[in-house]
Order: structure tokens, then sequence, then C-alpha cells
């Protein structure tokens, strides 16, 4: 039987220096409740403040651990790939870059690692100190679980979506969390509001568009909805000795 929350919490780790880490929280209705960024300690804070949640973390779970060179994974694996047999990334990466969804690379140890995964990494290891347990838990009101931004989006969209980042791109995955449900701006207004003048003066109506850390934030909050509210609403990639990423199951009706 799956643990009831009261709240959703998603979590994008970016490689902004200044703000690295944005957080979102949904609740049962799909209402978004809070959106913020800030500094590690702001997400520690933001996470510790919840007393019934369950947490997607858009960042790694662990360093590889070599899985990619086993001979009995190497078997397991497309001769096609473009990859190679000896690659340094972990096994849910290679699935997810052999199904096209563009995914960073993991090395096998945290020194070799970006600044932006170190601190996702301390992020997952603090987390049990702040109460939460690693999903899923029969008991434990707080939880937490690794999420993937874009191999999410990929998911509801049902291909690959528009170049994360750019205005576009921004808009479709808006859109996207909009008709799953969500209760975000409608992002089709900015074209309603755009004039002649406005876009020569520079004046765009970017106040309710949202840019890519706070979308992913969102969509990781979306899947942690899924994974306890629906049935069948998540699936798994990935093995548990390296991390296994939740993703929706389910794409967006078109």
């Amino acid at each position: 039987m799956n643990m009831a929350f009261s709240r959703f919490i998603g979590v994008e780790v970016s490689a902004d220096k200044n703000f690295p880490f944005t957080y979102a929280a949904i609740d049962a209705e799909l209402n978004v409740r809070a959106l913020g960024r800030g500094r590690i300690q702001d997400a520690f804070a933001f996470l510790a403040g919840q007393s019934n949640a369950l947490a997607g973390v858009n960042s790694p779970l662990t360093t590889n651990k070599g899985l990619m060179k086993r001979e009995e994974i190497r078997k397991q694996l497309s001769p096609k790939s473009h990859l190679g047999r000896w690659a340094n990334l972990r096994l849910v990466e290679y699935e997810l870059l052999e199904r096209g969804i563009n995914v960073p690379k993991t090395p096998k140890s945290v020194a070799k690692s970006p600044r932006w995964m170190k601190l996702g990494f301390r992020l997952f290891e603090e987390l049990s100190k702040l109460g939460y347990a690693y999903y899923p838990h029969l008991i434990s009101e707080k939880q937490y679980f690794e999420c993937q931004g874009e191999a999410a989006f990929w998911n509801l969209l049902g291909h690959a979506p528009l170049k994360e980042g750019t205005l576009e791109g921004c808009l479709q995955r808006q859109v996207v969390l909009k008709m799953a449900g969500l209760h975000v701006p409608d992002a089709m207004r900015f074209f309603e509001e755009i004039t002649r003048h406005k876009l020569l003066q520079n004046q765009l109506p970017l106040d309710t568009v949202y840019n890519a850390s706070e979308l992913n934030a969102l969509i990781a909050a979306f899947t942690a909805y899924l994974c306890t509210t629906e049935e069948n609403g998540t699936m798994q990639v990935g093995d548990e000795v390296e991390g296994i990423i939740y993703l929706p199951e389910k794409g967006i009706e078109k």
C-alpha cells in the first residue's frame, strides 16, 4: 500500500553558480504551492520544512559503479550502440541515451564530477538527516527518489521536446504541464499579448513563462504526484546498484 502524501516536491540541480537549486511544491489537486530557487542551504530549509511529502530530485543519486563494464550487463546491450561497451556512465543513462533522450553522463568518482553533480550528491546524503527515506518506503511520511526532467518531458510529449532553455522550448514544456493537469499559467497567452510595438521595444510578456529550471522542478513534482496517486502512473528505468529513475508512464492527450 502506497503512503499518502499531502505535498509533492520537485528539485532541480543546475550549473547556475549563484542559485543552483530550484524547488517546487504542488498539492494533491495539482496546485502550485511553492516555487523558488537558492543555494544548497535554501534547498535544505525548504525540504526540512515539509511535514508530509514525496520529493523527486533531478540529479544523479550516485556515481556510476561500473555496471557498464560487467560482461553480463554488456551482453544485454544493443550491439548497435553508439556509446561503446566501455562508456563511462550509469546504466540508467545508457538506457535513456539509447532512446535518444539527452541526459548527462555521471562519472565513476565524485572528484571527477561537475560541481552541480557534487551538490546533488550532497543533497541526497543530507536528505536522510532531514527525515527522508528512499522511495518506496511503507511508513515514512517524507520520501525521495531520483527523477530526470528532460526524460520526463520526453515521456509526456511522446517525442523529443524543443531545445531546453530556449523560449520556444520553455513555452512548449509549460503547455505540456498545463495539458497534464497542473494549474500553471497558460503559455499560449504569451502570443496573445505580443504586439508589434512591444516586440520592437523588447517588451516581451515573459512574466507568465517559467524558465527551464522552474519547469524541470515542476515536472519532478508532477512525477512525484504520479507515483502515488495514479495506478501505473510512473515507470522505472535503471538498476538499484546505481540508482533507479522514476518517469511518467503515460503521455498527454494531444
